[in-house]
């Protein structure tokens, strides 16, 4: 053979090449969005709040909050990053090659010659943050840095001012729940006094997305007049007639969506059941084990994605680290043995690969976990192989990205 061409190398020992080509249909999926019912109704919240936002100099309607909420994987902020591309931010640039969506009408092309029309503010609400830490972050979104000096209404005061400047009409906030405080009602209570003052000053619609303790906030009478009915994003129940079939309907729309040379049968009944037991019915969950799916069909020029598959994609998102066995030093291993049992217990605990009777038992002790019960014990009780819970309460378990909370 020849002298090859030297070929560089990414970092998990694929061609460079092959790992660029790799990242195009991968990032393709990835920007598509499945227009299911929750996600097409918390868009339509979203738009109903955006609706009362009159601009300055006129009659203006209160502004109001709206908070949508779900667990992690519920869709909560794809809802906010597809509403805000409907309503990009504007420049002068943009405007003059029409890359815009929508009209723009002539006030607002004058107001562009000043600097940039942000009809959206985004910001993410960072872990344990504080009043002045929030509305700091509001104010970066700007493209802002508060003053040291400046206290929470010092800002606030400086955001009602860029908001009016730059055209804004509504203020997002993500992960809305880190500023509520779970034991100290008090805490919380300011929070919500705080909400509203927000919405005073600034007179922008605000949409708070959060997980579910997000709604305690609604409990104080100050805030909720100023609250709009709240979006809940549940997950898709597989055991009504209505959830099983808008599951197995966005479980066939992202089978298309992968684009591969052959059929995977998301659709059908044993493989749908397991993806709802290894996701929880989550639609975010479930894009993401499609969308690693994906990556290694394509790393690994496989023609669809089976079970084996997808087993691999979960057992990937669920490592655990057990201490390993200790053994005494004369200690003869059988090591078919060991790799039979280990094999066993991957199987079992895995909804892709494990049998009909434990894909069950995964599904029960899914749904007790999401109602915060724990050392449940499943039992086998009659001919008809239902089966019987001994419920053990021992409060809510700790959250996990691939379960519901």
């Amino acid at each position: 053979m020849g002298e090859r061409d030297e070929v560089s190398v990414g970092a998990n020992g694929q061609p460079a090449s092959a790992m660029a080509h790799l990242a195009d249909p991968i990032l393709h999926f990835e920007s598509l969005v499945v227009p299911h019912p929750n996600h097409v109704q918390a868009k339509a919240a979203i738009g109903r709040l955006h609706a009362r936002y009159k601009p300055p100099g006129g009659k203006r309607l209160k502004a109001r909050a709206l908070l949508v909420i779900g667990a992690t994987g519920s869709g909560k902020t794809t809802a906010l990053e597809s509403y805000m591309r409907d309503y990009p931010d504007l420049t002068l640039e943009s405007v003059s090659s029409g890359n815009t969506f929508g009209t723009v009408d002539t006030a607002r092309v004058k107001t562009l010659r000043d600097g940039d029309i942000r009809r959206i503010v985004y910001v993410e609400a960072a872990k344990k943050t504080t009043q002045r830490a929030l509305v700091a972050a509001l104010l970066g979104a700007f493209g802002y840095k508060a003053r040291e000096k400046w206290n929470a209404n010092d800002i606030i005061d400086k955001i009602e001012f860029y908001a009016d400047q730059m055209g804004t009409e509504m203020l997002f906030i993500d992960e809305g729940h880190h500023f509520v405080h779970e034991k100290d009602d008090e805490a919380t209570e300011d929070v919500s006094e705080f909400i509203k003052s927000l919405l005073n000053r600034t007179k922008r619609q605000i949409v708070i997305a959060g997980l579910p303790e997000l709604l305690k906030i609604t409990h104080y009478e100050q805030l909720r007049r100023r609250l709009q009915p709240a979006m809940v994003l549940r997950p898709y129940n597989w055991t009504t007639k209505q959830g099983r079939i808008v599951f197995c309907s966005i479980l066939g729309t992202v089978e298309r969506m992968l684009d591969l040379p052959e059929p995977s049968g998301l659709v059908r009944h044993d493989v749908a059941r397991r993806w709802y037991v290894a996701t929880g019915g989550e639609i975010g969950i479930m894009w993401k084990y499609a969308s690693e799916a994906l990556s290694l069909a394509k790393e690994h020029n496989l023609p669809s994605l089976s079970l084996e598959l997808m087993a691999d994609v979960h057992s990937s998102w669920n490592r655990t680290y057990d201490q390993d066995e200790i053994l005494d030093f004369d200690t003869i291993l059988d090591e078919d043995e060991a790799a039979k049992k280990a094999t066993e217990a991957s199987r079992d605990s895995n909804p892709f690969l494990c049998d009909e009777a434990r894909l069950k038992e995964l599904w029960i002790e899914s749904r007790l976990a999401a109602d915060g019960l724990s050392g449940v014990t499943v039992m086998n009780s009659g001919k008809d192989g239902s089966r019987q819970t001994k419920l053990k309460a021992k409060g809510r378990q700790p959250f996990t990205p691939f379960t519901r909370s």
